[in-house]
């Protein structure tokens, strides 16, 4: 995986958007080649998105099934190689994160799942 990556992740107030925010924004900081997108910068702008999307591959993190970040991108013509469904992801291991403002034991444990899940589905991309 050498090749830049943005991760366009959900950013809903519920404890999975702050699972997803967090998952997405610590692989940034810990990964040269990874980006963490802001879905609602593109969402308010009328027709763009932002540069970082021009050469990177883009990968959309579902915090539930509207799917936000895939449709606000699909408004704008943008396609994503892949869709994460970080719900999916989290019951596969029987966690309920139940705080949107603070990681709880379950969101703790989710972010350090998700970021490994996102890690390994991007490797070959």
């Amino acid at each position: 995986m050498s090749e830049k990556i943005a991760l366009v992740s959900c950013s809903g107030l519920s404890p999975l958007g702050l699972v997803v925010r967090a998952a997405s924004v610590e692989l940034a900081l810990e990964n040269d080649n990874i980006v963490a997108a802001c879905i609602t910068e593109y969402s308010a702008q009328p027709n763009n998105c932002s540069p970082i999307l021009e050469d990177a591959k883009i990968v959309t993190i579902t915090g539930c099934t509207d799917d936000c970040a895939s449709v606000i991108l699909k408004d704008k013509d943008v396609d994503a190689i892949k869709n994460i469904s970080a719900d999916a992801v989290v019951k596969t291991y029987g966690l309920n994160p139940l705080d949107a403002v603070r990681l709880d034991e379950d969101g703790e444990e989710a972010v350090k799942i998700l970021k490994k899940y996102i890690l390994s589905e991007i490797e070959n991309v």
